[in-house]
Protein backbone atom coordinates (compact mmCIF):
# COMPACT_ATOMS: atom_id res chain seq x y z
CA UNK A 1 0.00 0.00 0.00
CA UNK A 2 1.69 3.31 -1.45
CA UNK A 3 1.80 6.02 1.97
CA UNK A 4 0.38 9.52 0.73
CA UNK A 5 3.07 11.92 -0.54
CA UNK A 6 3.48 14.84 2.14
CA UNK A 7 2.94 18.69 0.71
CA UNK A 8 6.80 19.34 0.50
CA UNK A 9 7.70 15.84 -1.45
CA UNK A 10 5.03 16.88 -4.00
CA UNK A 11 6.20 20.09 -4.88
CA UNK A 12 9.71 18.82 -4.48
CA UNK A 13 8.15 16.68 -7.39
CA UNK A 14 6.80 19.24 -9.65
CA UNK A 15 10.09 21.30 -9.33
CA UNK A 16 9.31 24.02 -6.85
CA UNK A 17 9.85 24.71 -3.13
CA UNK A 18 7.47 24.41 -0.17
CA UNK A 19 5.12 27.92 -0.06
CA UNK A 20 6.31 29.99 2.50
CA UNK A 21 3.73 31.99 4.68
CA UNK A 22 2.78 34.74 2.00
CA UNK A 23 1.88 32.34 -0.71
CA UNK A 24 -0.66 30.43 1.80
CA UNK A 25 -2.18 33.79 2.61
CA UNK A 26 -2.41 34.84 -1.13
CA UNK A 27 -4.36 31.26 -1.27
CA UNK A 28 -6.52 31.56 1.66
CA UNK A 29 -7.46 35.02 1.16
CA UNK A 30 -8.29 33.88 -2.68
CA UNK A 31 -10.87 31.22 -1.20
CA UNK A 32 -14.95 32.20 -1.03
CA UNK A 33 -15.46 30.67 1.76
CA UNK A 34 -14.39 32.19 5.15
CA UNK A 35 -11.93 30.66 6.68
CA UNK A 36 -10.91 30.34 11.08
CA UNK A 37 -8.31 28.78 12.72
CA UNK A 38 -9.05 28.57 15.83
CA UNK A 39 -6.87 27.35 19.37
CA UNK A 40 -8.69 25.04 22.18
CA UNK A 41 -9.63 27.91 24.00
CA UNK A 42 -11.96 28.86 20.62
CA UNK A 43 -10.31 31.95 19.86
CA UNK A 44 -9.20 33.07 16.37
CA UNK A 45 -5.83 33.06 15.46
CA UNK A 46 -6.18 33.63 11.91
CA UNK A 47 -8.85 34.47 9.68
CA UNK A 48 -9.06 34.99 5.85
CA UNK A 49 -10.49 38.09 3.99
CA UNK A 50 -13.92 36.02 3.23
CA UNK A 51 -14.13 35.79 7.10
CA UNK A 52 -13.67 39.36 7.53
CA UNK A 53 -16.05 40.47 5.03
CA UNK A 54 -18.60 38.05 6.05
CA UNK A 55 -18.78 39.17 9.55
CA UNK A 56 -18.26 42.90 8.78
CA UNK A 57 -15.18 43.81 10.64
CA UNK A 58 -11.47 44.28 10.34
CA UNK A 59 -8.83 41.67 10.80
CA UNK A 60 -7.83 42.93 14.28
CA UNK A 61 -11.08 43.20 15.54
CA UNK A 62 -12.06 39.47 14.50
CA UNK A 63 -8.59 38.19 16.05
CA UNK A 64 -9.79 39.35 19.10
CA UNK A 65 -12.75 37.10 18.61
CA UNK A 66 -13.57 33.66 20.48
CA UNK A 67 -16.08 31.56 19.01
CA UNK A 68 -19.19 32.52 21.04
CA UNK A 69 -18.32 35.86 20.01
CA UNK A 70 -19.89 35.60 16.43
CA UNK A 71 -21.81 32.26 16.66
CA UNK A 72 -25.04 31.96 18.35
CA UNK A 73 -24.60 28.00 18.21
CA UNK A 74 -22.06 27.85 20.41
CA UNK A 75 -21.55 28.80 24.06
CA UNK A 76 -18.17 28.06 26.13
CA UNK A 77 -20.02 24.92 27.47
CA UNK A 78 -20.71 23.27 24.28
CA UNK A 79 -17.31 24.76 22.08
CA UNK A 80 -15.09 22.71 24.89
CA UNK A 81 -17.71 19.68 23.98
CA UNK A 82 -17.15 20.48 20.23
CA UNK A 83 -13.22 20.46 20.22
CA UNK A 84 -13.21 17.41 21.69
CA UNK A 85 -15.48 15.40 19.31
CA UNK A 86 -12.90 17.28 16.68
CA UNK A 87 -10.39 15.94 17.96
CA UNK A 88 -11.91 12.46 18.57
CA UNK A 89 -13.23 12.68 15.12
CA UNK A 90 -9.99 14.22 12.77
CA UNK A 91 -13.13 15.77 10.15
CA UNK A 92 -16.26 16.52 10.23
CA UNK A 93 -18.96 19.13 8.92
CA UNK A 94 -22.11 20.48 10.66
CA UNK A 95 -24.82 23.67 10.08
CA UNK A 96 -24.29 26.65 12.15
CA UNK A 97 -25.20 30.63 12.80
CA UNK A 98 -22.80 33.17 12.41
CA UNK A 99 -23.64 36.73 13.75
CA UNK A 100 -22.00 39.66 11.53
CA UNK A 101 -20.80 43.24 13.18
CA UNK A 102 -24.14 44.31 12.09
CA UNK A 103 -26.01 42.18 14.37
CA UNK A 104 -27.39 40.03 11.34
CA UNK A 105 -27.75 36.03 11.76
CA UNK A 106 -27.32 34.25 8.74
CA UNK A 107 -26.27 30.32 8.56
CA UNK A 108 -23.33 28.90 7.85
CA UNK A 109 -22.34 25.09 6.60
CA UNK A 110 -19.12 24.58 8.29
CA UNK A 111 -16.15 21.90 7.64
CA UNK A 112 -14.33 21.50 10.70
CA UNK A 113 -10.53 19.84 10.44
CA UNK A 114 -8.66 19.27 13.87
CA UNK A 115 -4.61 19.61 13.29
CA UNK A 116 -1.74 19.39 15.46
CA UNK A 117 1.34 20.65 14.60
CA UNK A 118 4.41 20.68 17.46
CA UNK A 119 2.86 21.27 20.67
CA UNK A 120 0.07 23.38 19.15
CA UNK A 121 -3.85 22.61 18.26
CA UNK A 122 -5.93 24.37 15.94
CA UNK A 123 -9.03 23.91 14.14
CA UNK A 124 -9.55 24.76 10.76
CA UNK A 125 -13.15 25.58 10.24
CA UNK A 126 -14.04 26.52 6.79
CA UNK A 127 -17.12 28.32 6.85
CA UNK A 128 -19.99 28.56 3.32
CA UNK A 129 -22.46 31.17 3.97
CA UNK A 130 -25.87 28.75 2.91
CA UNK A 131 -28.65 31.86 3.43
CA UNK A 132 -29.81 31.46 -0.51
CA UNK A 133 -29.77 27.74 0.16
CA UNK A 134 -32.03 27.77 2.79
CA UNK A 135 -34.38 30.28 1.39
CA UNK A 136 -34.28 27.98 -1.74
CA UNK A 137 -35.32 24.94 0.04
CA UNK A 138 -37.68 27.17 2.33
CA UNK A 139 -40.52 26.27 0.17
CA UNK A 140 -39.66 22.56 -1.12
CA UNK A 141 -39.74 22.03 3.39
CA UNK A 142 -42.96 23.60 3.53
CA UNK A 143 -44.07 21.86 0.65
CA UNK A 144 -42.82 18.30 2.41
CA UNK A 145 -44.86 19.27 5.53
CA UNK A 146 -47.66 19.84 3.61
CA UNK A 147 -47.30 17.02 1.76
CA UNK A 148 -46.76 14.80 5.08
CA UNK A 149 -48.96 16.37 7.29
CA UNK A 150 -51.84 17.77 5.21
CA UNK A 151 -55.43 16.28 5.45
CA UNK A 152 -55.58 15.94 1.41
CA UNK A 153 -54.27 12.88 -0.15
CA UNK A 154 -51.12 12.80 -2.47
CA UNK A 155 -50.40 10.51 -5.09
CA UNK A 156 -47.81 10.34 -7.27
CA UNK A 157 -47.15 8.34 -10.78
CA UNK A 158 -44.42 8.64 -13.24
CA UNK A 159 -44.49 8.95 -16.58
CA UNK A 160 -45.86 5.61 -17.03
CA UNK A 161 -48.72 6.65 -14.64
CA UNK A 162 -47.31 3.77 -12.86
CA UNK A 163 -47.78 5.43 -8.50
CA UNK A 164 -44.33 5.93 -7.15
CA UNK A 165 -45.52 7.66 -4.03
CA UNK A 166 -48.59 8.37 -1.55
CA UNK A 167 -48.31 10.55 1.66
CA UNK A 168 -49.89 9.24 5.05
CA UNK A 169 -53.16 11.00 4.47
CA UNK A 170 -53.39 8.79 1.49
CA UNK A 171 -53.41 5.84 3.60
CA UNK A 172 -55.19 6.97 6.27
CA UNK A 173 -58.17 7.51 3.65
CA UNK A 174 -57.67 4.74 1.50
CA UNK A 175 -56.46 2.41 3.55
CA UNK A 176 -53.29 1.36 0.98
CA UNK A 177 -49.54 1.70 1.90
CA UNK A 178 -46.97 2.41 -0.77
CA UNK A 179 -45.81 -1.06 -0.77
CA UNK A 180 -49.28 -2.24 -1.69
CA UNK A 181 -49.40 0.40 -4.87
CA UNK A 182 -45.51 0.92 -5.90
CA UNK A 183 -44.98 0.14 -9.55
CA UNK A 184 -49.09 -0.19 -9.85
CA UNK A 185 -51.56 2.29 -12.21
CA UNK A 186 -53.94 4.32 -10.27
CA UNK A 187 -56.99 1.59 -12.12
CA UNK A 188 -56.12 -0.71 -8.96
CA UNK A 189 -58.45 2.00 -7.10
CA UNK A 190 -61.19 1.86 -9.53
CA UNK A 191 -64.51 1.31 -8.33
CA UNK A 192 -66.16 0.87 -11.53
CA UNK A 193 -68.89 3.22 -11.42
CA UNK A 194 -67.01 5.09 -14.11
CA UNK A 195 -67.09 4.41 -18.08
CA UNK A 196 -64.29 4.18 -20.15
CA UNK A 197 -65.34 7.55 -22.11
CA UNK A 198 -65.23 9.28 -18.77
CA UNK A 199 -61.37 8.46 -18.27
CA UNK A 200 -60.94 9.79 -22.01
CA UNK A 201 -62.33 12.86 -21.18
CA UNK A 202 -60.33 13.64 -17.93
CA UNK A 203 -57.00 12.23 -19.54
CA UNK A 204 -57.89 14.70 -22.44
CA UNK A 205 -57.40 17.28 -20.22
CA UNK A 206 -54.96 16.52 -18.16
CA UNK A 207 -52.46 15.68 -21.21
CA UNK A 208 -53.81 19.31 -23.36
CA UNK A 209 -54.41 20.93 -20.36
CA UNK A 210 -51.77 20.15 -17.96
CA UNK A 211 -54.46 19.49 -15.14
CA UNK A 212 -57.93 18.37 -14.21
CA UNK A 213 -60.28 18.82 -11.50
CA UNK A 214 -63.48 16.56 -10.79
CA UNK A 215 -65.33 14.02 -8.77
CA UNK A 216 -64.14 10.42 -8.60
CA UNK A 217 -65.42 7.53 -6.87
CA UNK A 218 -63.05 4.77 -6.15
CA UNK A 219 -62.86 2.15 -3.66
CA UNK A 220 -60.81 1.86 -0.41
CA UNK A 221 -58.58 -1.52 -0.03
CA UNK A 222 -61.72 -2.89 2.41
CA UNK A 223 -63.55 -2.60 -1.28
CA UNK A 224 -65.88 0.25 0.17
CA UNK A 225 -66.50 2.91 -2.40
CA UNK A 226 -65.21 6.50 -1.64
CA UNK A 227 -66.34 9.24 -3.19
CA UNK A 228 -63.34 12.13 -3.79
CA UNK A 229 -62.77 15.55 -5.28
CA UNK A 230 -59.76 15.46 -7.19
CA UNK A 231 -57.08 17.58 -8.39
CA UNK A 232 -54.43 16.07 -11.21
CA UNK A 233 -51.81 18.02 -12.08
CA UNK A 234 -49.45 17.48 -15.04
CA UNK A 235 -45.55 18.09 -14.57
CA UNK A 236 -42.99 18.08 -17.44
CA UNK A 237 -39.69 17.97 -17.78
CA UNK A 238 -38.23 21.41 -19.84
CA UNK A 239 -37.93 19.80 -22.96
CA UNK A 240 -41.53 18.80 -22.41
CA UNK A 241 -41.90 15.20 -21.70
CA UNK A 242 -43.88 13.91 -19.09
CA UNK A 243 -42.14 13.82 -15.21
CA UNK A 244 -44.80 13.16 -13.32
CA UNK A 245 -48.40 13.14 -12.12
CA UNK A 246 -49.60 14.36 -9.41
CA UNK A 247 -53.07 13.74 -7.82
CA UNK A 248 -54.31 15.34 -4.75
CA UNK A 249 -57.75 14.40 -3.36
CA UNK A 250 -60.18 14.74 0.06
CA UNK A 251 -62.58 12.44 0.88
CA UNK A 252 -66.35 13.79 -0.24
CA UNK A 253 -67.71 10.28 0.82
CA UNK A 254 -69.93 11.52 3.88
CA UNK A 255 -71.24 14.80 2.64
CA UNK A 256 -72.17 12.98 -0.40
CA UNK A 257 -74.14 11.12 2.23
CA UNK A 258 -75.30 14.09 3.29
CA UNK A 259 -76.10 15.89 0.44
CA UNK A 260 -78.57 12.96 -0.75
CA UNK A 261 -80.15 12.67 2.59
CA UNK A 262 -80.78 16.53 2.58
CA UNK A 263 -81.75 16.29 -1.69
CA UNK A 264 -83.91 13.12 -0.60
CA UNK A 265 -85.89 15.49 2.18
CA UNK A 266 -86.13 18.30 -0.33
CA UNK A 267 -87.43 15.96 -3.09
CA UNK A 268 -89.47 12.78 -1.63
CA UNK A 269 -92.22 12.38 0.55
CA UNK A 270 -90.61 10.77 4.09
CA UNK A 271 -93.50 8.38 4.60
CA UNK A 272 -94.37 7.01 1.29
CA UNK A 273 -90.70 7.46 -0.78
CA UNK A 274 -92.97 9.38 -3.58
CA UNK A 275 -91.83 12.19 -5.19
CA UNK A 276 -92.73 15.07 -3.13
CA UNK A 277 -95.11 18.73 -4.11
CA UNK A 278 -91.70 20.50 -5.27
CA UNK A 279 -90.37 17.21 -7.41
CA UNK A 280 -94.12 16.66 -8.82
CA UNK A 281 -94.20 20.21 -9.64
CA UNK A 282 -90.45 19.70 -11.62
CA UNK A 283 -91.25 16.51 -13.39
CA UNK A 284 -94.64 17.78 -14.63
CA UNK A 285 -92.58 20.95 -16.06
CA UNK A 286 -90.14 18.59 -17.83
CA UNK A 287 -93.03 16.63 -19.15
CA UNK A 288 -94.76 19.37 -20.89
CA UNK A 289 -91.96 20.62 -22.35
CA UNK A 290 -91.10 17.46 -23.73
CA UNK A 291 -94.85 16.89 -24.70
CA UNK A 292 -94.37 20.62 -26.72
CA UNK A 293 -91.50 19.10 -28.31
CA UNK A 294 -92.95 15.35 -29.41
CA UNK A 295 -96.36 16.62 -30.19
CA UNK A 296 -97.41 13.84 -27.91
CA UNK A 297 -100.37 14.31 -25.24
CA UNK A 298 -99.89 14.28 -21.58
CA UNK A 299 -102.40 13.05 -18.99
CA UNK A 300 -102.43 13.80 -15.26
CA UNK A 301 -104.36 12.12 -12.53
CA UNK A 302 -105.47 13.94 -9.16
CA UNK A 303 -106.27 10.65 -6.73
CA UNK A 304 -108.27 11.82 -3.35
CA UNK A 305 -108.84 9.10 -0.40
CA UNK A 306 -112.46 9.33 0.19
CA UNK A 307 -113.38 8.74 4.16
CA UNK A 308 -109.66 8.89 4.90
CA UNK A 309 -110.18 11.35 7.52
CA UNK A 310 -112.58 9.04 9.40
CA UNK A 311 -109.57 6.27 9.21
CA UNK A 312 -107.54 8.52 11.19
CA UNK A 313 -110.10 9.41 13.53
CA UNK A 314 -111.09 5.97 14.45
CA UNK A 315 -107.76 4.32 14.35
CA UNK A 316 -105.07 7.15 14.77
CA UNK A 317 -102.78 8.32 12.85
CA UNK A 318 -100.41 5.38 13.02
CA UNK A 319 -102.49 3.07 10.49
CA UNK A 320 -103.62 6.24 8.79
CA UNK A 321 -99.81 6.27 8.07
CA UNK A 322 -99.70 2.59 7.21
CA UNK A 323 -102.96 3.03 4.48
CA UNK A 324 -100.97 5.63 3.00
CA UNK A 325 -97.66 3.66 2.49
CA UNK A 326 -99.70 1.36 1.46
CA UNK A 327 -101.84 3.16 -0.96
CA UNK A 328 -98.94 4.74 -2.30
CA UNK A 329 -97.71 0.96 -3.57
CA UNK A 330 -101.01 0.00 -4.71
CA UNK A 331 -100.75 2.87 -7.20
CA UNK A 332 -97.53 2.79 -8.55
CA UNK A 333 -98.49 -0.98 -9.36
CA UNK A 334 -101.34 0.36 -11.67
CA UNK A 335 -98.55 2.29 -13.94
CA UNK A 336 -95.79 1.80 -16.10
CA UNK A 337 -92.33 2.57 -14.59
CA UNK A 338 -91.93 6.02 -17.13
CA UNK A 339 -94.89 6.92 -15.32
CA UNK A 340 -94.79 9.54 -12.02
CA UNK A 341 -96.65 8.90 -8.66
CA UNK A 342 -96.20 11.54 -6.54
CA UNK A 343 -97.86 12.50 -3.10
CA UNK A 344 -98.82 16.13 -2.96
CA UNK A 345 -99.44 16.36 1.27
CA UNK A 346 -102.29 14.34 3.49
CA UNK A 347 -104.63 12.06 1.20
CA UNK A 348 -103.62 13.35 -1.87
CA UNK A 349 -101.73 11.84 -4.99
CA UNK A 350 -100.72 12.00 -8.70
CA UNK A 351 -99.99 10.85 -11.49
CA UNK A 352 -98.41 11.96 -14.74
CA UNK A 353 -98.74 9.58 -17.94
CA UNK A 354 -96.12 11.41 -20.57
CA UNK A 355 -97.35 10.21 -23.85
CA UNK A 356 -100.88 8.92 -23.83
CA UNK A 357 -102.78 9.17 -26.91
CA UNK A 358 -105.64 6.93 -26.15
CA UNK A 359 -108.50 7.58 -23.58
CA UNK A 360 -108.95 3.98 -23.14
CA UNK A 361 -105.55 3.86 -21.97
CA UNK A 362 -106.14 6.15 -19.48
CA UNK A 363 -109.25 4.70 -18.54
CA UNK A 364 -108.09 1.65 -17.82
CA UNK A 365 -105.19 2.84 -15.61
CA UNK A 366 -107.87 5.15 -13.33
CA UNK A 367 -110.10 2.01 -13.52
CA UNK A 368 -107.01 -0.29 -12.01
CA UNK A 369 -106.06 2.46 -9.34
CA UNK A 370 -109.71 3.14 -8.01
CA UNK A 371 -109.87 -0.91 -8.12
CA UNK A 372 -107.10 -1.64 -5.81
CA UNK A 373 -107.75 1.40 -3.30
CA UNK A 374 -111.39 0.31 -3.01
CA UNK A 375 -109.94 -3.34 -1.66
CA UNK A 376 -109.54 -3.20 2.12
CA UNK A 377 -105.94 -2.61 3.88
CA UNK A 378 -104.93 -4.92 6.04
CA UNK A 379 -102.74 -2.39 8.74
CA UNK A 380 -101.71 -3.55 12.48
CA UNK A 381 -104.73 -5.48 13.86
CA UNK A 382 -107.48 -3.29 11.87
CA UNK A 383 -109.09 -3.23 8.89
CA UNK A 384 -109.63 0.22 7.07
CA UNK A 385 -111.61 0.51 3.78
CA UNK A 386 -111.43 3.73 1.52
CA UNK A 387 -112.20 4.79 -1.58
CA UNK A 388 -110.52 6.99 -4.24
CA UNK A 389 -111.92 9.72 -6.24
CA UNK A 390 -109.61 10.68 -9.80
CA UNK A 391 -109.36 13.37 -11.91
CA UNK A 392 -108.24 12.97 -15.42
CA UNK A 393 -106.99 16.38 -17.16
CA UNK A 394 -105.34 15.82 -20.34
CA UNK A 395 -102.28 18.29 -22.26
CA UNK A 396 -102.91 20.61 -24.13
CA UNK A 397 -106.69 19.83 -25.07
CA UNK A 398 -108.09 21.14 -21.01
CA UNK A 399 -104.94 23.34 -20.40
CA UNK A 400 -101.75 24.93 -21.99
CA UNK A 401 -99.97 25.55 -18.44
CA UNK A 402 -98.89 23.60 -15.49
CA UNK A 403 -101.45 25.46 -12.59
CA UNK A 404 -104.15 25.25 -15.71
CA UNK A 405 -103.71 21.40 -15.91
CA UNK A 406 -103.51 21.11 -12.02
CA UNK A 407 -106.76 22.79 -11.66
CA UNK A 408 -108.42 20.74 -14.57
CA UNK A 409 -107.70 17.82 -13.21
CA UNK A 410 -108.35 18.55 -9.30
CA UNK A 411 -112.03 19.89 -10.85
CA UNK A 412 -112.36 16.18 -12.02
CA UNK A 413 -111.86 14.69 -9.07
CA UNK A 414 -114.17 17.32 -7.21
CA UNK A 415 -116.77 16.21 -10.00
CA UNK A 416 -116.39 12.45 -9.23
CA UNK A 417 -116.78 12.85 -5.70
CA UNK A 418 -120.28 15.47 -6.55
CA UNK A 419 -121.15 11.79 -8.23
CA UNK A 420 -120.58 9.52 -5.34
CA UNK A 421 -116.81 8.97 -5.46
CA UNK A 422 -115.15 5.59 -5.95
CA UNK A 423 -114.71 6.67 -9.43
CA UNK A 424 -112.40 8.76 -12.07
CA UNK A 425 -113.74 11.41 -14.75
CA UNK A 426 -112.49 14.09 -16.80
CA UNK A 427 -112.88 17.53 -16.72
CA UNK A 428 -116.37 18.75 -17.04
CA UNK A 429 -117.77 21.71 -18.63
CA UNK A 430 -118.78 23.49 -15.40
CA UNK A 431 -121.53 26.11 -15.42
CA UNK A 432 -120.79 29.26 -13.17
CA UNK A 433 -122.93 27.80 -10.64
CA UNK A 434 -120.98 24.43 -10.43
CA UNK A 435 -117.98 26.90 -10.30
CA UNK A 436 -118.89 28.91 -7.54
CA UNK A 437 -119.41 25.57 -5.71
CA UNK A 438 -115.94 24.26 -6.45
CA UNK A 439 -114.37 27.15 -5.23
CA UNK A 440 -116.09 27.09 -2.06
CA UNK A 441 -115.47 23.68 -1.24
CA UNK A 442 -111.92 24.19 -2.30
CA UNK A 443 -111.25 27.12 0.68
CA UNK A 444 -113.23 24.96 2.89
CA UNK A 445 -110.56 21.97 1.62
CA UNK A 446 -107.58 24.54 2.23
CA UNK A 447 -109.25 25.60 5.78
CA UNK A 448 -109.83 21.85 6.94
CA UNK A 449 -105.97 21.11 6.01
CA UNK A 450 -105.19 24.18 7.90
CA UNK A 451 -106.79 22.92 10.75
CA UNK A 452 -105.72 19.77 10.66
CA UNK A 453 -102.51 21.21 11.07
Amino acid sequence: MNMPMSMAEQFARGGGGLPGAELLQIAFDRLGDAVFWLNPEGRVVYANEAACRSLGCSCEEILAYRVPDFSPSFSDESWRVHWREAKALGSFSLEALHRAKSGRIFPVEVMITYLAYGNNEFNCAIARDISARKHMEEPMRLAADIYMSGGEAVMVTDENNLIVAVNPAFTRITGYTLDDLYGKTPGILHSGMHDQTFYQEMWRDIIGKGHWQGEIWDRRKSGEPIAKWVNISLIRHRDGSVFRHVAQFSDITEKKKQDEIIWQYANFDTLTGLPNRRSFFDRLGQEVKKANRTGLHLSLLFIDLDEFKQINDRLGHDQGDLLLIEAARRIGQCVRETDTVARLGGDEFTVILPEFGERQDIERIAQAIVRELGKPFMLEGETGTVSASVGIALYPVDAQDISGLLKCADRAMYEVKKRGRNSYAYVPELSQRDDDAYNAQKRGSIYLQRTEK
